[in-house]
């Protein structure tokens, strides 16, 4: 086993085909298909499954793939160390961002990524935060914005900012007509246009509404933010955001936000990585970008940075 064949396997697997992962490594089909052969004749097991839809990894398969990430990750960050820390960053680096930050956060970043660190191809992976956990463990991100305080092995969090969420309802809707804080007792009446599980926002909301003996009253589920701002703005219902979210968009002109207090209900943004794998310098870099964005926009990413 070589560091080519893994190389070529993690290919396939990402890709689902042997020729797609030929042309992007630009290498000959026949090789491919030869080294993937070579390679579990050498393990004496199945890797693959050839499906009418395309490649899939068996259980071993997928071991192999999650493995030989971390080996390739840490083969890539060797040269950078050599180098020392006056080389100009370079290399990829995957972020996993849940949507409702990538909907304020992804340009910034990518812009001043961009314009800071010109050397780094910069991917964002946007998905639920309850996903990132596991694609980090896998090796398919670098680095990960994550939602709670859950203590994962093998995962490392730094706090970067905690945020209040809020009721949001249409202009002049009654809810959201007092401008003064709403009791959390107050909230699981109302009709609720909430995302389904597991998005965290419908988890804090769901804890909050628990912690009172309530169960929220959700009328409707639908997982994309934008989507759910357009029916509250249509008044079929209310929904709970961060100002960060309802904030933004065209269709923010049409929403009010109310403060929901007695007690707030907060959530806290970390950003996580595998603590088995070595951070790169384009990768720490990516780091202080992020920690950057979210000391300066206060308003735009959060409701409140945390003290």
């Amino acid at each position: 086993m070589d560091l080519r064949q893994l190389r070529y396997f993690v290919g396939i697997v990402e890709h689902g085909s042997i020729a797609r992962a030929a042309d992007e490594l630009h290498v000959a089909q026949s090789a491919i298909s030869l080294h993937l052969n070579r390679l579990e004749k050498e393990l004496g097991c199945s890797l693959v499954h050839r499906t009418p839809r395309g490649i899939v990894p068996t259980e071993s398969g997928v071991r192999l793939a999650s493995r030989a990430r971390s080996v390739l990750t840490d083969i890539g960050t060797i040269a950078e160390e050599v180098r020392g820390i006056e080389a100009e960053p370079s290399g990829s680096v995957i972020v996993g961002m849940p949507t409702s930050l990538g909907i304020a956060l992804t340009v910034p970043l990518a812009i001043t990524i961009r314009r800071q660190y010109p050397l780094i191809r910069l991917r964002i992976a946007e998905g639920l935060s309850g996903h990132m956990s596991q694609w980090l463990l896998a090796g398919q991100l670098d680095l990960a914005l994550v939602f709670g305080s859950n203590i994962i092995s093998g995962i490392s969090k730094e706090l970067l900012a905690r945020e209040h969420l809020n009721l949001v309802g249409a202009e002049g809707a009654e809810a959201v007509s007092s401008c003064s804080e709403m009791p959390v007792s107050a909230l699981f009446d109302l009709p609720l246009i909430l995302p389904g599980r597991p998005h965290g926002l419908r988890e804090e909301v769901e804890r909050a509404a628990s912690r009172h003996g309530h169960r929220p009253n959700v009328v409707m589920e639908i997982d994309s933010l934008e989507n759910i701002k357009s029916l509250v703005a249509e008044r079929i219902g209310y929904t709970v955001l961060s100002a960060r979210v309802a904030e933004h968009g065209s269709i923010s002109a049409r929403l009010k936000c109310r403060p929901i207090a007695e007690p707030r209900i907060e959530r806290s943004i970390y950003l996580a990585r595998s603590s088995k794998t070595p951070r790169s310098m384009a990768a720490s870099s990516v780091t202080m970008v992020l920690s950057s964005l979210f000391a300066q926009s206060n308003r735009s990413l959060t409701d409140d940075i945390g003290a």
